[in-house]
C-alpha cells in the first residue's frame, strides 16, 4: 500500500487529508510543498502496513473520518481509503484539487460531502449520511466502510462503558449529565438545521449535484441507470456568448464585470508569439513581474467592432469562472479597444496537441497510461464544473489544442464559450475544430452539454492514438471493403457527413484498458442521450486511475 499524506504546514505536523491506495510497489518521500487548488500544501508518501494504524498515527489527537472504498457494492474488492479531518469545515481532499466537509455528531452519526473545487462551493456527489451503526460496526454500505477517531476499533475507544458506570454513581449526577447532554444536542441540532439550510441555498444557486454512482460496477450499467427518458433532445439554457450580450454589446466595455477585471495596459509586456489561431494570437509576456499568456485579436479582425464585442463577451465569461482545472483569468487591458488583450495564467507545458505530437514522433506506446488517464480526469473535472454552473457553460470548442499542461503534465481547459458565429464559420470551412464537433452541432440542431461530451470522446481517441481525429478510423459503411488495411483518405466534408450519419467513428487502439475504450465509444455516440455526463465520466476515470493504470 502507498499513502499520500497532505499537510497544511511546512513541517508536516498539521494533518489535512490522506489517500491510501492498494499498490504493488511503493516509494516513500519526505515532506515537500505543492500547490493544490491554488493554495500551498505539503505532501509526503509512505508505505504503511495497516490503513487504520497509519490513519490514527497521521491524525494523532485530531478528529477524522476514514472511508474504505471497494469496487463492488458488497465490499469484496478493496480499492483505496481516504481520510478527512472531521472538523465540520471545508478541507482539502487529496491532491486533485477537490475538497470535502466531514462532520462527526454527538449522536454517533457522521456526514461527508465531496466538492469538485478546493473551496467547498461545487458539490460533486450525493451527501453521505453515515449512521452510528455503520460507523461503529463498519458494515458495508454502498461499497464503502466507515471508521472514525471516535468509533470503536479505530482511534479513541468508545466511552459507553465509562458512561454506564457514571450513571450508577447517583441520581443527581445522571440528571445533571442528562441536562448537559440534552442542551448540547439542541445546540448541535439548531446548528445542523442552519447548516443544511445554507447548503440548500448554495446548491440552488449552483445547479444540481451530479448523481451518486457508488453503487454502479459496470460502465454500461452506469450509463443505463442514468439514461434520460425517451423524448426529443432538449435545448438547455446555457452560458456562451448570449444574445443579450450581443444586444448590449455596444457598451460591453462599460460592463461592471469587465470594468472590474480591467488592468493597466502599460503593466502588460508582450515578449514573443507562441500560438496563432483562426481568430487570435497568444504571446508569452509578463505582468507585475510574473510570466503570463497574452491573447490578442488578429490584426485583420481587431478593427472589426463585432469581433471586439465578441472578444469582450468571452472576457466577461472568463472573469466569472474560477476553478483549478480552468486556466486562470488575470485581467483584460486596453488603451484603445483596437489593442485589447486578455491576460491569463501561463502554462509552461504547452498544449496537449503538442505533447501528443511529441509522443507520436518519439514512438510513445499507444493506449492509456497513468499520465494520459490523469489528463482525461482533469478535463472531466473541468467539464463537470462548467456544466454544473447555473446556467450551464458549454465549452463548444474542446480539443487537444485547448487543453493546456503545466510542467507536471496536470491539465487545465481554456478557450471556452466561443460564439455561435465562429462555429458557423468553422463549419463553412469544413476543417479544424469541426472534427471535434458533435453531430447535432454539425447539423445545426439543438444541443446541450452532451455536445461537449462528444468532443471529450474525440480527445480520448487523441490521447490513445496520438494522431488527428479520424486519421485511423474506418467507415462503418457496408459498401466499404472489410479487407481494407488502411482507412480511406476522405475529404473533410465527407468525413463530417459520415460522422453525422453514424458511419464513421474515431479510432481506439487495442492497447486498452478496455474501460477507457468503452468510455470513449460511449462519449462519441450519435445519440446525445447515450453519452455519459461529465460527472459520470469523472467517476469512471477515478476508478480507472485507482485500479487499472
Amino acid at each position: 500500500m502507498q499513502s499520500t499524506d497532505v499537510y497544511t504546514d511546512s513541517s508536516c505536523d498539521s494533518p489535512a487529508s490522506l489517500t491510501i491506495t492498494s499498490s504493488i510497489s511503493c516509494t516513500s518521500s519526505d515532506c515537500t510543498s505543492t500547490t493544490i487548488a491554488g493554495s500551498t500544501y505539503y505532501t509526503a508518501t509512505s508505505c504503511p502496513s495497516s490503513v487504520y494504524e497509519h490513519t490514527e498515527d497521521f491524525y494523532g489527537d485530531t478528529d477524522y473520518l476514514l472511508v474504505d472504498i471497494y469496487s463492488g457494492t458488497d465490499c469484496t474488492t478493496y480499492v483505496e481509503s481516504s481520510a478527512f479531518t472531521a472538523s465540520g469545515e471545508c478541507g482539502i481532499a487529496g491532491t486533485d484539487g477537490q475538497s470535502a466537509i466531514a462532520s462527526l455528531y454527538s449522536n454517533g452519526s457522521a456526514q461527508l460531502t465531496y466538492y469538485l473545487d478546493g473551496s467547498c462551493t461545487l458539490v460533486g456527489s450525493t451527501v453521505y449520511s453515515i449512521s452510528e451503526d455503520d460507523l461503529t460496526s463498519h458494515t458495508c454500505s454502498q461499497g464503502r466502510k466507515y471508521y472514525s477517531s471516535t468509533a470503536t476499533g479505530v482511534g479513541s475507544s468508545a466511552t459507553s462503558s465509562s458512561a454506564s458506570s457514571d450513571s450508577s454513581s447517583g441520581l443527581s449526577g445522571g440528571a445533571i449529565a442528562g441536562i448537559i447532554a440534552g442542551g448540547l444536542f439542541i445546540l448541535v441540532l439548531v446548528g445542523l438545521l442552519i447548516y443544511r439550510r445554507r447548503r440548500r441555498v448554495r446548491r440552488g444557486n449552483q445547479g444540481q449535484a451530479p448523481p451518486d454512482f457508488s453503487q454502479t460496477n459496470d460502465l454500461s450499467d452506469a450509463y443505463e441507470a442514468q439514461a434520460s427518458p425517451a423524448k426529443p433532445h432538449r435545448q438547455t439554457t446555457v452560458t456562451t456568448i448570449s444574445d443579450s450580450d450581443r444586444r448590449h454589446s455596444a457598451k460591453l466595455w462599460d460592463d461592471d464585470i469587465i470594468v472590474a477585471a480591467r488592468i493597466p495596459r502599460e503593466k502588460v509586456t508582450v515578449v514573443r508569439l507562441i500560438n496563432r489561431g483562426g481568430y487570435g494570437e497568444v504571446y508569452i509576456g509578463s505582468y507585475h513581474g510574473k510570466t503570463v499568456a497574452v491573447k490578442m485579436l488578429l490584426p485583420e479582425t481587431k478593427k472589426t467592432m463585432s469581433q471586439v464585442n465578441a472578444f469582450l463577451s468571452e472576457v466577461k465569461l472568463m472573469a466569472s469562472l474560477d476553478h483549478p482545472r480552468i486556466v486562470s483569468f488575470i485581467g483584460v487591458a486596453w488603451d484603445q479597444l483596437i489593442d485589447i488583450c486578455v491576460v491569463s495564467e501561463y502554462m509552461a507545458g504547452g498544449d496537449l496537441k503538442a505533447l501528443l505530437t511529441e509522443y507520436e514522433n518519439d514512438g510513445h506506446p499507444v493506449g492509456f497510461d497513468h499520465v494520459k488517464v490523469k489528463i482525461a480526469l482533469h478535463v472531466s473535472i473541468a467539464l463537470t464544473y462548467l456544466h454544473s454552473c447555473a446556467p450551464p457553460v458549454i465549452h463548444r470548442d474542446l480539443k487537444s489544442k485547448n487543453i493546456l499542461l503545466d510542467e507536471a503534465l496536470d491539465a487545465k481547459v481554456t478557450d471556452f464559450g466561443i460564439s455561435r458565429e465562429r462555429i458557423d464559420a468553422t463549419m463553412t470551412g469544413g476543417i479544424g475544430t469541426s472534427f471535434w464537433m458533435a453531430p447535432e452541432v454539425m447539423m445545426g440542431e439543438r444541443y446541450d452539454d452532451k455536445a461537449d461530451m462528444f468532443s471529450f470522446g474525440v480527445v480520448l481517441s487523441e490521447l490513445d492514438s496520438h494522431v488527428m481525429p479520424y486519421a485511423l478510423s474506418k467507415s462503418n459503411s457496408s459498401t466499404e471493403s472489410s479487407s481494407s488495411a488502411k482507412p480511406n483518405k476522405l475529404p473533410s466534408a465527407a468525413i463530417l457527413q459520415m460522422v453525422a450519419a453514424g458511419r464513421l467513428r474515431v479510432h481506439f487502439s487495442e492497447a486498452g484498458p478496455q474501460s477507457m475504450v468503452d468510455l470513449g465509444n460511449a462519449c462519441v455516440s450519435v445519440d446525445p442521450n447515450e453519452r455519459p455526463t461529465a460527472a459520470e465520466a469523472l467517476y469512471k476515470l477515478q476508478q480507472v486511475l485507482a485500479k487499472e493504470v
